[in-house]
């Protein structure tokens, strides 16, 4: 990091590398810790957060060439070269005008800093991936409308909420075996291997299937 930023200096700036070692460090650790870059060996590699926090900032503020200017400047200051109220008042002209023009960010550049979901399975009707949703499983293709709700009344009725492990046994194998659902009519809890019954409506329906009991020794059940 020593010469970053130097083909972006003007010939008259007299810089050759941004900042002492001590604040190189601090600042490449904040990077660090906060995602934007990862050490592989000796190198420093950006992250997709990294690049996606480039791509929205404003151009003035990705540029070596400021922190360089300002650097010069103060040491102009410390030489006595320089006021230092006109150095201030020139910072606080520039924070001023960034607020004004960039006090948002746009739809667009919202959508780079949502975070990634992870696919459930893929929809049994459209083929598309489902997603997890606070109290869903949903197809990602709003016009598919396939959804299994969490506290869809099958499950609230047998005092369980579909888990994600259930949602993608469903969605992979149209089946999955739960333990403990609770029995209004016998006040007591069985185990059974809930089946997916799609039959494309706007809502998704269940089944139950039990399994079959061993023959005892004299052949009855």
């Amino acid at each position: 990091m020593e010469n970053a930023g130097k083909e972006d200096m003007p010939d008259d700036a007299g810089r050759k590398g941004l900042g002492t070692p001590a604040t190189r460090a601090s600042i490449i650790e904040k990077l660090v810790s906060g995602g934007f870059v990862e050490r592989k060996g000796k190198n420093l590699i950006p992250t997709k957060a990294g690049v996606n926090l480039v791509t929205v900032l404003p151009e003035l503020l990705t540029s070596p060439k400021l922190t360089a200017e300002w650097e010069q400047r103060l040491n102009e200051v410390a030489k006595g070269q320089a006021s230092p109220e006109d150095f201030m008042d020139g910072i606080e002209a520039i924070a001023a005008e960034l607020v004004r023009n960039y006090s948002h960010i746009s739809e667009d550049g919202q959508k780079l800093f949502q975070p990634e979901k992870e696919t459930v399975g893929l929809c049994p009707r459209c083929g598309k991936p489902d997603y997890e949703g606070k109290k869903n499983f949903a197809c990602s293709d709003r016009a598919c409308q396939f959804v299994m709700w969490k506290n869809d009344r099958f499950w609230t009725s047998r005092r369980k909420e579909m888990t994600r492990k259930m949602a993608a046994d469903l969605l992979k194998k149209g089946r999955t075996s739960v333990k403990g659902m609770w029995s209004e009519k016998k006040g007591s809890t069985y185990d059974a291997v809930v089946i997916l019954d799609d039959t494309g409506g706007k809502y998704v329906n269940f089944k139950l299937e039990f399994p079959k009991r061993k023959d005892g020794v004299n052949g009855k059940k």
